[in-house]
């Protein structure tokens, strides 16, 4: 149906290791359905022919707003991440330690470190470009968590963050913001 579309919205951690917002948008996706007035008058999807559906449109990002506005903190973001996932596969180990490091606890960090350690660090690098890429920055991480470097961590994940923006659409809008990590004196 050329007319049908389906609006959605995604809260994406541009820090992560495997974070790509030119090949997938985030793992935390939001679809918009339309208002309950509109499905209580039989429209349920979203279609261009629709001569109600501009006004509804507008109406479900106004009420968003809000909840866009209160995603204003790196924990914001991490608490609704976590309510909103439905599946496993969204939270792991290995986000864990970036995630602890990002927000300073990096002795938890580093006690998610020690669980994984050989699986990252052992054996040769990955030949697809995706999974050498991931398995280096996790490695990288190594050195400045043991030894508490607070500003090469922060610096590794700024880095990522600009690897991950180069070359997407977010590139032109995306802009750094310091991580808990850096505030923590």
């Amino acid at each position: 149906m050329a007319s049908y579309f389906r609006p959605r919205w995604f809260l994406t951690p541009l820090f992560l290791p495997t974070s790509k917002p030119a090949y997938g948008a985030g793992f935390c996706c939001v679809l918009m359905g339309r208002s309950q007035q509109a499905r209580e008058a039989g429209r349920r999807s979203w279609d261009w022919d629709d001569p109600e559906m501009p006004a509804d449109f507008v109406s479900q990002i106004e009420e968003a707003i809000p909840l866009f506005r209160s995603l204003n903190t790196l924990n914001a973001c991490r608490l609704f991440t976590e309510k909103q996932m439905k599946h496993p596969w969204g939270k792991d180990f290995y986000e864990q330690i970036v995630y602890d490091i990002a927000f300073g606890n990096l002795a938890l960090a580093r006690c998610w470190w020690q669980r994984l350690e050989t699986e990252i660090t052992s054996g040769d690098l990955p030949t697809e470009d995706f999974w050498r890429t991931k398995t280096l920055r996790f490695r990288s991480l190594r050195e400045p968590l043991m030894d508490d470097d607070r500003a090469a961590l922060a610096a590794l994940l700024h880095q990522w963050e600009r690897e991950n923006v180069t070359g997407t659409p977010v590139e032109r809008i995306w802009q750094p913001t310091p991580f808990p990590l850096e505030q923590i004196a």
